[in-house]
């Protein structure tokens, strides 16, 4: 999974990768960072301490911290423009949005505006998928001025919808597009189709909710967008505390949990991801996979020849397993269970792949 993390210049979006990743350095000029970061798992701890592997391997997502996009991005203008075309790699986007008070960063526009710089940058996406879909469309009425008419047609038809919705300003996001559509569609990475996660960088005022959340809170309401809010600043000056001292002033100042958690749980959210685990041999894992996959597929994510071969998996789910206590005791009590090609792996799903080679 690959997290791209955008915003204006001076949101405190490289405060935020460097929360991710626990530390880091600004990315130099031109030059986007990257980081591999952990998913904190309790169920993976629990597994750990239950069966004493001597391998514990977590899931992981990918951060990539690009630099602040300005106006002209869209049309690869500026140092952040010209990484557009690496933000249509990404699953999804991070998008730090600016409501701190600090005089000795000021804004780029002036003032703080949340409202604004999400629609300056969405504008920018806009464009870019704009130009995209004009240009595709250029060369598929070439291809009909050749004769091959029947071979581009539904293409033309669904790219001219989407001209449509973004010239009104409305993102791919929130169009509904059949699944043969979707398909069709995928290739192009629209950037404006992308799920979004719009992160209110907030200043240190204890309140429940900043005015900005507020404001923005009409945007989470769109297909494919959520909205969180924390203090970067803060946030990553507590994750050099110890977990003790963190909870402790986490308490006394009446936050909420730590950030870095609630961030990489809501990217799992927005993406529709579960995770399930294996323990084979002396290694237990924790793997990601989309909410719906089924057995088969779960058991080509851990290798292509469990995939090929496959014949049954054997499940527990994780909260069977933990209330039971221990593996005999949760085979004692019939909650293993077989099952076939078709089954949709659940989160939490502890799996077994039976298979020939």
């Amino acid at each position: 999974m690959k997290i791209g993390i955008v915003g204006l210049p001076k949101s405190g979006k490289t405060t935020i990768y460097s929360l991710l990743i626990q530390g880091g350095k600004s990315p130099a000029p031109g030059e986007p960072h990257v980081g591999v970061v952990k998913v904190p798992d309790p169920r993976l701890d629990y597994l750990a301490r239950l069966f004493q592997p001597k391998k514990v391997t977590s899931a992981t997502v990918e951060f990539h911290d690009f630099l602040g996009l300005t106006k002209g991005a869209g049309k690869g203008e500026g140092l952040g423009g010209q990484y557009i075309s690496q933000l249509r790699l990404m699953d999804a986007l991070l998008e730090v949005v600016r409501a701190f008070e600090d005089s000795r960063i000021p804004h780029p526009e002036g003032s703080l505006n949340p409202l604004r710089d999400v629609a300056a940058l969405e504008a920018e996406f806009l464009f870019a998928d704009l130009e995209v879909v004009v240009k595709r469309l250029e060369r598929i009425e070439e291809a009909f001025r050749k004769g091959k008419k029947e071979e581009y047609l539904q293409e033309r038809d669904i790219l001219q919808r989407c001209k449509e919705k973004l010239e009104a300003d409305v993102p791919l996001r929130d169009v509904e597009f059949a699944e043969e559509e979707r398909r069709l569609l995928r290739g192009f990475q629209f950037l404006t189709s992308k799920p979004l996660i719009l992160l209110v960088n907030r200043g240190e005022e204890l309140v429940k909710e900043s005015p900005a959340f507020a404001k923005l809170k009409g945007l989470a309401a769109h297909r494919g967008t959520s909205l969180l809010e924390l203090n970067g600043k803060v946030e990553l000056e507590l994750a050099e505390l110890s977990p003790e001292e963190a909870e402790e002033f986490r308490r006394e100042m009446g936050l909420p949990e730590a950030g870095r958690p609630r961030l990489i749980q809501a990217c799992y959210e927005l993406l529709r991801l579960i995770t399930f685990y294996t323990f084979v041999g002396e290694e237990v894992r924790a793997w990601t996979i989309p909410k719906g996959t089924s057995a088969l597929k779960a058991a080509g994510t851990i290798h292509t020849d469990m995939e090929r071969g496959f014949i049954k998996a054997e499940v527990l789910n994780f909260e069977d397993l933990k209330e039971s206590g221990s593996l005999p005791a949760a085979k004692k009590k019939g909650l293993l269970h077989l099952e076939g090609k078709d089954y949709l792996v659940a989160d939490g799903d502890l799996l077994t792949i039976r298979f020939h080679v």
